[in-house]
């Protein structure tokens, strides 16, 4: 839930609400949180974020390896809370964003909620979304939320974040930032009259943003935040951000420090993030996440699992990916509207055509077709035969989780990109993977989304 965080005594007892909130308040330390990881999507790209971890947005570099239906997430809460008596709160912050992803996020909240009455539900998001959904947040039972808003400033923003995929179209540069900042501030301002508790998270970055923080803070403060979470920036190389491979560091102790103090003159600041997994069980600073092994097993997300491709070694390593696309041009097809598959073969030479294939179209339009559907996939998913990447606008957990069951590793992360681009994109990343590995059998396909 983009951090787990203490603040203040006074802001405490200010809000009794906090009091009993690990993720608001030191003294409530013996309760435990559950994350609940059902938002695969993401409608933003920050440079600090590889869609390997959970998104630093939610503020933990740390692997997720599976993702669960609503169904499954209620059954998990239930199997923890039977374990851990004192889970107290449960949290949706990814592995995505939670609002990119609604109808699992609400679906999920509901179920969670018929099954305890005294539990504080929590969600985690970039904003960009939020000001569509803060009354269904609300009516579902949602008092805790925490919005990561990194900058006011679009000059900034065009810094963090290279795209935003907002009303059917990909923003970038000054112009993405500037949306997703107007929106996050509405969205803010519309949680707070609501009556939700609202912390906000920024990612404290050197050189870009960290003369910036005090302006957000007295920004925030203003439309009605609680708290705030001046939270470092994770930098390390090792995770392939675009931030840690361009060289980027992260603050010190003392930068870090000195942003806090200049942010806590207009809010009450945060300042022992345990930086959760989206996935997350237990105390704060403990990781209990196989604790309900005996659970039903769900899907991977490709996410620090073998894709198959060293199964069948070929002498030139390839990548094969199939695209859903409207007219062969862009990335803007459901996969469940899909009548083709264009497909493409990556090597580390080169990006080359590959004949289509034909499938038959599942998905009739909105009315049947949601986040979760249920409607047959089975032609679509035996299409992808052989397949190791898929990218497409819109999938439901569902056909997700059957196609990584087969071996395919779904992407919506390019959603809006020409087909160009976003393969010139994918062979980048997994060319990168592949020089970073010190053997070809360690090699991975979640590497590249």
């Amino acid at each position: 839930m983009g951090g787990s965080c203490s603040t203040n005594d006074s802001v405490v007892e200010l809000n009794p609400k906090m009091a009993t909130h690990p993720c608001y308040s030191k003294q409530a330390h013996q309760y435990a949180r559950i994350h609940l990881p059902v938002a695969p999507a993401c409608n933003i790209q920050c440079n600090y974020c590889n869609r390997k971890f959970d998104c630093s947005n939610e503020s933990r570099p740390g692997v997720v390896s599976k993702l669960l239906a609503p169904a499954q997430a209620a059954e998990r809460y239930r199997k923890v809370k039977a374990r851990i008596p004192e889970t107290k709160v449960v949290g949706i912050a990814g592995p995505g964003d939670p609002l990119a992803n609604p109808a699992s996020t609400l679906a999920t909240l509901k179920a969670v909620a018929k099954l305890e009455d005294d539990i504080h539900l929590c969600v985690s998001t970039n904003g960009l979304n939020l000001v569509d959904h803060a009354k269904a947040l609300r009516e579902v039972g949602v008092e805790h939320l925490t919005i990561t808003i990194n900058c006011i400033d679009a000059d900034i923003g065009a810094q963090i974040y290279p795209w935003i995929y907002f009303d059917h179209r990909r923003l970038r540069g000054r112009q993405g930032a500037q949306t997703l900042i107007d929106r996050q501030l509405a969205g803010l301002k519309a949680a707070a009259e609501q009556g939700m508790l609202v912390k906000i998270n920024t990612v404290l970055i050197p050189g870009i943003n960290d003369h910036h923080v005090a302006a957000v803070a007295s920004e925030v403060k203003r439309l009605g935040a609680a708290l705030h979470n001046v939270m470092p920036l994770i930098a390390e190389a090792e995770h392939g951000t675009y931030f840690g491979l361009m060289g980027q560091r992260s603050p010190t102790e003392e930068e870090l420090a000195k942003a806090r103090e200049e942010a806590g003159v207009s809010m009450a600041q945060m300042s022992h993030c345990q930086q959760c997994r989206a996935d997350a069980v237990g105390r704060l600073g403990q990781d209990c996440s196989d604790i309900d092994q005996d659970a039903e097993p769900a899907a991977d997300l490709g996410h620090g699992r073998s894709s198959g491709l060293e199964s069948e070694r070929d002498p030139e390593r390839r990548l094969v990916v199939a695209v859903a696309s409207r007219h062969g041009q862009f990335i803007d097809q459901h996969f469940g509207h899909a009548t083709r598959f264009h497909l493409y073969q990556l090597t580390e030479q080169g990006i080359s055509d590959m004949p289509d294939r034909e499938v038959s179209q599942y998905c009739s339009g909105e009315d049947t077709c949601t986040d979760d559907e249920s409607s047959p996939v089975a032609d679509a998913i035996a299409a992808l035969k052989g397949v190791d990447m898929l990218l497409c606008s819109r999938l439901g957990i569902g056909p997700w989780q059957a196609l990584e069951a087969e071996g395919v590793a779904p992407s919506t992360d390019f959603t809006g990109m020409t087909i160009k681009d976003a393969l010139q994109g994918v062979q980048a990343k997994w060319v990168a993977s592949l020089a970073n590995s010190a053997d070809y059998a360690d090699d991975k396909i979640g590497e590249v989304i």
